[in-house]
């Protein structure tokens, strides 16, 4: 890490040396134009459809070019969006009624049968969503009117809210159009996307919810930490949340032309296992890995303090986070003992594969060496990240790393625990079967009782922190970095971009 430091020191010395500190300029871009915020993304959104995308850098691009039925809140909740209100006549039935000023980019309102169409298309089993499995409660959709949607469930569902956030298309969307040039009811439409460069974005002044403030964004795709740095540093990038490495916040903490805000998150960081794999379906293995990682020393040094050690996936403050869970301390001889019982007295042999990200591949390293040191050779194999996605989407992995976000109802767990929700048509990249856990999953979505809820998703955490199919490793820190003249940024817990439509550039 002391290296990798010392090279991004040493660039930028040359860089500024050569002028790079320059501010100003016809292609400087962002830090004096009141009307552009120039966002720092690390990797290019997967696709741009709603639908479909599921990795970090799409979802971040939703919440720009989208508005769906409802939205999340800073504080776990959910408030109107395309909707004005709701309501609930009884546990099976949720009736959204449409603001009558939503529009679509191209100037067509958005209706009723748009929100029936998004959503039909989602549930289709044709069509190929990771997605789908969180609309299986759903018996149909109909649409009285064009401005009331209702919601007819099979059963109680309490955690459908969840996956109404989805941001809603035209009717006869086409994916292989919409993947790259989508037409959404956001607050900015997209006028050019150049995968693995950049995204442009402007604003649409006749959005439901008022028009934006800031009139062009441009989304600069920038995959190396340094240049990200850099940029930042010269104001060709005025705007970026966790994108920069923790370890070089403190120089722009100090400095008075930058506004650092930092809170608590909701990103959860995880390592994920393969139950396919023989040695991994066993629950000793599983073990003795915990026992092997040193979560302590990855949070000092990879994420130089920005994060706190987590047993669960519900950030801090979550109404249904369960807490005295099981743990699993660094113990290398515990990790030996447990590997030996488990058959494998020798050690054995794994592939941890991840993205080309800079601080992804330190993670795996560190990661590399700690298994390695109670006899489990771990080889890295790094991939872009569409690669890296495609590749646990199909299961075609033993371990992993990644992040969730924004995780706001405990029905995740059925999202990507559930037995039956395995890929092509759900999360469970792992191919995790737990009977029980799928029968607590059940009840914990079929109540809207916060009470009930509570106690049986402190049973499904309690369950997951002591069976493992994942490793929890930690709950990142916020960290958004911007130039001073940039204001009216709200930190969400899981960095959502949803404040953006309301901040200035002075």
């Amino acid at each position: 890490m002391k290296t990798r430091q010392l090279f991004a020191s040493l660039v930028v010395v040359l860089l500024l040396a050569c002028g790079g500190g320059e501010k100003k300029g016809g292609t400087s871009g962002g830090a004096d134009d009141k009307n552009k915020l120039v966002i720092a993304l690390m990797s290019s959104p997967t696709n741009l459809d709603s639908r479909v995308g599921a990795d970090n850098a799409s979802s971040r691009m939703f919440d720009l070019i989208y508005s769906g039925l409802i939205k999340v809140t800073t504080n776990f909740d959910y408030a109107p969006d395309l909707a004005t209100k709701w309501e609930m006549p009884d546990d099976k039935t949720i009736v959204f009624h449409l603001n009558p000023n939503a529009k679509f980019h191209n100037g067509q309102p958005v209706k009723a049968s748009d929100v029936k169409w998004t959503y039909e298309s989602l549930m289709n089993p044709t069509f190929t969503t990771s997605k789908r499995s969180g609309y299986a409660s759903v018996d149909h959709i109909e649409t009285p009117d064009e401005q009331t949607v209702i919601f007819k469930l099979k059963e109680a569902n309490a955690g459908i809210f969840d996956n109404l956030t989805t941001g809603i298309l035209p009717t006869g969307a086409d994916t292989n159009v919409y993947k790259t040039k989508p037409i959404g009811c956001g607050p900015y439409k997209v006028i050019e996307f150049r995968p693995d460069d950049r995204l442009e974005l402007e604003a649409f002044d006749r959005w439901h919810g008022g028009a934006p403030k800031i009139k062009h964004i441009t989304v600069r795709i920038i995959p190396d930490a340094t240049t990200r740095i850099l940029e930042m540093r010269r104001g060709t990038v005025n705007f970026e949340v966790n994108s920069i490495p923790f370890e070089n916040v403190a120089e722009f903490d100090k400095n008075p032309d930058f506004t650092v805000v930092k809170s608590p998150g909701s990103v959860y960081q995880y390592l994920a296992f393969n139950m396919k794999d023989p040695a991994l379906a066993k629950p000793l293995v599983r073990q003795a890995i915990a026992h092997a990682i040193d979560r302590d020393r990855i949070i000092r040094d990879i994420q130089r303090g920005y994060a706190q050690k987590t047993e669960t996936m519900l950030a801090e403050g979550h109404w249904a986070r369960a807490t005295n869970l099981p743990t699993y301390d660094y113990n290398p001889a515990k990790a030996k003992q447990l590997l030996a019982q488990a058959g494998y007295p020798n050690g054995l042999n794994l592939v941890f594969k991840t993205s080309t990200d800079a601080e992804a591949n330190s993670r795996a390293q560190v990661m590399q060496a700690m298994m390695k040191e109670v006899g489990i050779n771990v080889s890295i194999q790094s991939n872009e990240m569409s690669t890296f996605f495609a590749d646990i989407g199909k299961g075609n992995f033993q371990l992993y790393s990644l992040s969730r976000n924004g995780i706001a109802d405990p029905d995740f767990y059925y999202v990507i625990f559930y037995s039956k929700n395995t890929p092509p048509n759900g999360q469970n990249r792992g191919y995790y079967v737990n009977p029980h856990l799928d029968d607590l999953m059940l009840q914990g979505h079929s109540t809207f009782d916060r009470a009930k809820r509570k106690q049986i998703y402190g049973e499904v955490q309690n369950i997951v922190a002591t069976d493992l199919p994942y490793i929890s490793l930690y709950m990142q820190s916020n960290v958004a970095i911007m130039r001073k003249n940039v204001s009216g940024y709200q930190q969400y817990p899981a960095g959502f971009y949803l404040s953006i439509p309301y901040m200035t550039v002075n």
